[in-house]
């Protein structure tokens, strides 16, 4: 498959890269390009080259997406294993003097908050799902659940995936989830594994015409590039406004 870049992509992000300081933007494997464009037969082999890509490049995905993060004013730690992320959410918890904590279910949340982590702490923790029995019961559990995260100091969540160029947390709400979990608590805390690393959006997008082909897509999906951000009329620039004005992201393996 032939490897090619984008020229004007490559001065758009030389041109960020300039703005952040940076002498020129981090380097990342190359995929495919256009990955959404083509006819359908290919979208196979497109998403197989993209699995293989996290996989093989892993370790230079997770050092590139470690130095985009903490450039776009994440607080990026790495950690061992899910018992080391648990650790350090605690640890946040304690220092922020947090009473209510939300979070999500992926599998690396729950085994992060495994085995009573938080007993004795005094943080109520708080699962984020919707009850789907019924509309009635979807409704109740949004209100209950709004309420809730109003009124949290801080979100766990896992993410779908990471984009090593742009140091972003990517989160896809699927059945039961909500997506309010990452956008209405004042601080959030994303936990990004080995293997769940994009060098770009151009990966994401082929993943998720993948989605819309196996009927997978749904509505919307978060991508969150550091803390929430709003500038006035005057152009300051304004954290947490519309969204947590502090984030971490903890890089497991």
């Amino acid at each position: 498959m032939t490897m090619t870049t984008n020229p004007n992509r490559d001065d758009f992000l030389k041109r960020i890269s300039q703005g952040l300081g940076r002498d020129a933007p981090p380097s990342a494997p190359v995929s495919a390009s256009p990955p959404t464009l083509g006819p359908p037969e290919e979208l196979h082999d497109r998403v197989r080259h993209v699995a293989e890509l996290m996989g093989r490049d892993s370790d230079n995905l997770m050092n590139v997406l470690a130095r985009t993060a903490e450039a776009s004013n994440w607080n990026v730690v790495r950690v061992a294993d899910a018992r080391e992320a648990g650790l350090y959410a605690r640890d946040l918890a304690r220092d922020l003097e947090a009473r209510s904590v939300v979070h999500s279910l992926h599998p690396i949340v729950r085994n992060a908050l495994a085995g009573g982590l938080f007993d004795g702490s005094g943080v109520e923790l708080t699962p984020v799902a919707l009850d789907r029995e019924s509309e009635e019961a979807m409704a109740r559990s949004q209100a209950e659940l709004r309420v809730i995260m109003e009124a949290s100091d801080l979100a766990i969540t896992g993410v779908d995936y990471a984009i090593a160029e742009t140091g972003t947390a990517v989160i896809i709400p699927r059945a039961g989830a909500s997506r309010l979990v990452s956008l209405v608590p004042p601080v959030h805390l994303a936990i990004v594994e080995r293997g769940q690393v994009l060098p770009s959006l151009d990966e994401l997008f082929t993943l998720r015409r993948n989605d819309f082909a196996n009927g997978r897509l749904g509505s919307y999906m978060n991508l969150i590039t550091g803390p929430s951000r709003s500038a006035d009329i005057e152009y300051q620039l304004i954290t947490g406004v519309h969204g947590p004005g502090e984030v971490h992201m903890v890089l497991v393996g």
